[in-house]
């Protein structure tokens, strides 16, 4: 230590003070330094349509999965058809496949997406040298591990304002966040003064049938889905159930009677709120479901799977639902 000195004071008498630890954020338990990224690879419809929202688009170097029809942001630079940025429309890449792209920041909507299974933990990606920012509706149990439950993640309007504004840091660009999130708040709380004093809150299943055949599912408690419902004005017709894509029979479906249902179409970057229609059809259509009060009243409405999951559409899709909930207040 003393020779160390001496060499210092030799170099002009000033010993240099330790560089201060760079600034971050914590994200899902896992602290990430803020250094903007040069290369992203963005995971998710959500995970994609907050990177372009924030204005990172020309950093993206691949992606993965897209529910529905991007929002502009997106489709103004990002174009699935071609080949750059490197898109994964069906099988999830690989590992490899994506650390072949060089990524320093992979951002994901969805947590399947830091597994072992999946691209690595996001400690094994961080050893690797690549950096990851997860919504925090789906932070995951333990760093890699399986997901159970989502009932203690957050899923509030404050959640997504909270992550849009962390990923716009993360991004190094703050001032967008800022801006998208005002806007934001300003479509939730002018919903809100529309709905003051709403008595009458009917019943409301958000329900899909992947690939338009099969079995039912239904979005449960602790999932953006009911956020929105609630919002809006609505009443989660599916309280007893916990979590995303829940399977229900024809029989759980009457049992809940709901005054509305709600279909979210998917999956594919060219399907859109029309995607839903088979499925709205097949509903009206099947006669067990004809005392049910939504189909009975010809209450089902088309939406998108991206508009229920957390991300830049929820403002918009809460108005959307609201109108059709409370027609009378717009």
């Amino acid at each position: 230590m003393l020779a160390a000195s001496a060499l210092l004071a030799g170099c002009g008498g000033v010993v240099a003070a330790p560089a201060p630890a760079a600034a971050g954020l914590r994200n899902c338990g896992v602290d990430i330094p803020l250094t903007p990224p040069t290369k992203i690879f963005a995971a998710f419809q959500n995970g994609i349509e907050a990177v372009y929202a924030l204005g990172a688009g020309d950093k993206v170097v691949g992606a993965a999965y897209l529910d529905n029809t991007p929002i502009p942001e997106v489709t103004a630079q990002f174009h699935p058809d071609r080949q750059r940025p490197v898109y994964f429309p069906e099988e999830y890449p690989s590992r490899e496949e994506v650390l072949r792209l060089a990524p320093d920041l992979v951002v994901s909507g969805f947590t399947g997406a830091f597994t072992r299974e999946g691209l690595g933990t996001r400690a094994e990606l961080a050893r690797a040298g690549t950096g990851s920012f997860l919504f925090r509706q789906y932070c995951p149990s333990a760093d890699g591990a399986g997901q159970t439950s989502l009932a203690d993640n957050d899923v509030s309007f404050d959640g997504v304002y909270a992550d849009l504004t962390d990923l716009g840091r993360l991004l190094g660009a703050p001032e967008r966040a800022q801006v998208l999130v005002e806007r934001m708040r300003a479509t939730v709380e002018t919903t809100r003064q529309r709905l003051d004093g709403v008595t009458s809150r009917p019943r409301v299943a958000m329900v899909n049938r992947p690939g338009g055949a099969g079995e039912l599912r239904v979005f449960g408690t602790g999932d953006m889905a009911t956020t929105l419902i609630e919002a809006a004005g609505g009443v989660q017709a599916f309280g007893e159930l916990d979590g995303r894509q829940r399977r229900i029979s024809l029989e759980g479906l009457i049992t809940a009677r709901p005054d509305v249902i709600v279909v979210p179409a998917c999956c594919g970057a060219d399907i859109g709120p029309e995607g839903a229609r088979e499925v709205i059809e097949e509903l009206r259509a099947e006669p067990a479901l004809a005392q049910v009060p939504a189909v009975r009243d010809g209450r089902l409405y088309p939406s998108t799977f991206a508009e229920v999951t957390p991300g830049v559409r929820n403002a918009d899709a809460l108005a959307n639902l609201a109108r059709q909930l409370h027609p009378e207040r717009f």
